[in-house]
């Protein structure tokens, strides 16, 4: 009898000292955890895409190429960072796309997109009156790029456009009216009064972009303001009374100016007889 009373408590206690050697190793076990999951990383590309139009109601002709690029503005001018050219061209709306590595895309600087159809010598027949500026940041949203005719050359008056032509400003006299602007740089000039009055505008510093437009109305409004619209309504220059400085240190003027088109908005100051 007491025999087994001694053998039973020695076989607990091995039994405790067992279980506790396998608790032990079960601790310093290697414990597999699965890898946290991975944060989506930014893509390497950036897409810019949308569609390019124009107001006439005629195709390019046989040959044309549709151009577009994205540009970076430096303090020497535009820099391209990628160009698409030889792009198919028909009746607007013309789709495209560029795709720019993102490491090319800088924070805090403006970038820019421009368009151009040439016909099949390479002479420009629509441009951009400006380039659009697109922010890298929300590449994804589509943009539209408004392309002008150019002006046609002296002795080539286009028949789908007899508003528009080049008119040297020698045969118009002096400007009863001019506006200008900066950021990109622009002018406008009425020349005449009444079913004479035209409107001269150019829009840009390098390769500028002129226009000349017959029969411009002109309206004064209740508020003072003077607008100036061409015969199909799409460019006007608006006039309001205020004062406005052309540049820091230049003496004010009295009107403010507005030029609107189907490419962009500017804004300048304006002198003369409204």
């Amino acid at each position: 009898m007491h025999h087994f009373a001694h053998a039973a408590p020695a076989r607990t206690v091995c039994g405790l000292l067992a279980l506790a050697l396998v608790i032990t190793l079960a601790a310093c076990a290697p414990v597999a955890t699965r890898p946290p999951p991975r944060s989506p990383s930014a893509p390497v590309v950036v897409r810019f895409h949308g569609s390019v139009v124009y107001r006439e109601r005629v195709a390019p002709p046989p040959g044309a190429a549709l151009s577009v690029s994205l540009d970076e503005r430096t303090a020497s001018g535009l820099r391209t960072v990628v160009e698409a050219g030889g792009l198919p061209v028909h009746m607007p709306p013309m789709p495209f796309t560029l795709t720019v590595p993102r490491a090319q895309l800088l924070t805090g600087h403006m970038y820019l997109l421009r368009a151009r159809i040439d016909d099949a010598a390479g002479r420009p027949l629509w441009i951009q009156a400006a380039p659009a500026p697109v922010n890298a940041a929300v590449a994804g949203t589509p943009v539209t790029l408004w392309l002008v005719r150019v002006a046609a050359m002296p002795g080539r008056r286009p028949s789908n456009q007899p508003a528009t032509t080049s008119m040297p400003t020698t045969t118009m006299g002096p400007p009863v009216l001019m506006a200008d602007g900066h950021q990109p740089s622009w002018s406008a000039r009425v020349y005449g009064i009444g079913r004479t009055r035209r409107l001269r505008t150019t829009v840009g510093e390098h390769d500028p972009l002129h226009q000349s437009y017959r029969g411009v109305s002109r309206q004064r409004l209740a508020s003072g303001v003077v607008v100036y619209a061409t015969a199909d309504g799409f460019v006007t220059l608006t006039l309001s009374p205020g004062t406005c400085r052309p540049h820091a240190g230049a003496p004010a003027l009295a009107w403010r100016a507005i030029l609107e088109t189907p490419a962009a908005t500017y804004r300048g100051c304006a002198r003369g007889i409204p």
